[in-house]
């Protein structure tokens, strides 16, 4: 999932008094009332009363950009394989060897609980093991609920 947001930018033609600037490069803005506030090059955010501000930077226009907030999530999610029913059926040891990076005989062999961790980590990492589990006819739990589409 990503989201976009618009952002208003600017380029600069000349140097400003104040703050870290390069002269034809862009710059992201934000209107304040009679005045602009603009990131500089070390990341300071730089306010500009309003004819400072256009005596310095042109070309207004707004920029689209989109980020995904799964990967700023810190929440560390468990993948869990779920098995039916002792032995294990083909499907699941194929499943947990895809996963796990075994052959066969070790798969099977691991299987020996009904609820088997698979996986644990970030929820970017969590949706490339849940996109390959689905692939298989497969009964899986993630805790805590995985909020997004993989």
């Amino acid at each position: 999932m990503f989201i976009e947001t618009v952002c208003q930018v600017c380029t600069c033609f000349r140097l400003p008094p104040n703050g870290r600037f390069t002269v034809g490069r862009q710059y992201s803005f934000k209107y304040l009332i009679d005045a602009e506030r603009v990131m500089d090059d070390s990341g300071e955010m730089i306010t500009f009363p309003e004819n400072m501000f256009q005596s310095c930077f042109e070309h207004f226009e707004e920029a689209v950009t989109s980020y995904s907030p799964m990967l700023e999530d810190r929440t560390t999610y468990c993948v869990y394989l779920v098995i039916c029913g002792l032995p294990p059926a083909l499907e699941e040891i194929k499943a947990y060897a895809k996963n796990m990076q075994v052959n066969y005989l070790q798969a099977k062999k691991a299987l020996i609980q009904g609820r088997n961790l698979i996986f644990s980590g970030t929820a970017y990492h969590t949706g490339k093991i849940l996109k390959k589990l689905s692939s298989f006819q497969v009964h899986y739990e993630v805790e805590p609920a995985y909020p997004y589409d993989f």
